[in-house]
């Protein structure tokens, strides 16, 4: 696998909405103007990421982001009155995570590697999705938009196919992905090491299950 390319890819976590809708509810979203510090860290085995970050409406927010399980959460409000850990509906969640995944390797942590853009930030009870079950792996994340090379971006239309595969002591997060301008691209993301890489360009005579127009 590390003889296919590196690409940047910005990432979409959906945890409380559908798995695959991209569009945003403007009255929950907030973009983040700073991060103000981040690392990363091993709890029970598994690496979590940390940001401190300022949203451009003034909040800070402590986020965190599990490696393994794909899923992001905020841990703290400092300043806030707003409960974060609570049993009823009252607390406030995090949904639709926008996230830059960097290429680049060699940073001081994984966290360094990530930078969240924007989300959305609601009440449990507005959640499209309240059950206590997580999506499938495979649908905690997705592509929204890769860059290949300096100049090639590409923003994805749809994900065409996904699948997990288990390889040795990892897992591959496969993903047949449509862009704009109805072109195919194979990416895939390896989920100990962080990285996505791209595969190859699709013929569409190779999706077989592709429904008729």
């Amino acid at each position: 696998m590390n003889n296919f390319p590196l690409i940047e890819m910005l990432t979409f976590f959906p945890r409380y909405s559908e798995v695959h809708t991209f569009d945003w509810r403007h009255r929950y979203v907030r973009k983040v103007r700073q991060i103000r510090s981040c690392h990363t860290k091993m709890l029970g085995g598994v690496p979590h990421s940390f940001f401190s970050i300022t949203t451009q409406h003034g909040e800070v927010m402590d986020m965190r982001f599990n490696h393994d399980e794909l899923l992001w959460d905020i841990v703290a409000l400092p300043g806030s009155d707003s409960p974060v850990h609570s049993e009823d509906e009252s607390r406030l969640v995090i949904d639709r995570v926008l996230v830059h995944q960097q290429r680049h390797k060699h940073q001081p942590s994984l966290a360094h590697r990530m930078c969240p853009i924007r989300f959305e930030w609601l009440p449990y009870a507005q959640c499209l999705r309240q059950s206590p079950i997580e999506h499938a792996k495979i649908d905690r994340m997705h592509p929204y938009r890769f860059l290949k090379g300096k100049n090639s971006s590409y923003q994805i239309h749809s994900v065409e196919t996904r699948h997990l595969e288990d390889v040795m002591v990892t897992r591959h997060l496969h993903y047949i992905v449509e862009d704009t301008e109805r072109r195919f691209y194979h990416v895939v993301y390896i989920l100990d090491q962080g990285d996505w890489r791209f595969i190859q360009e699709v013929d569409e005579q190779f999706l077989f299950h592709r429904p008729a127009p």
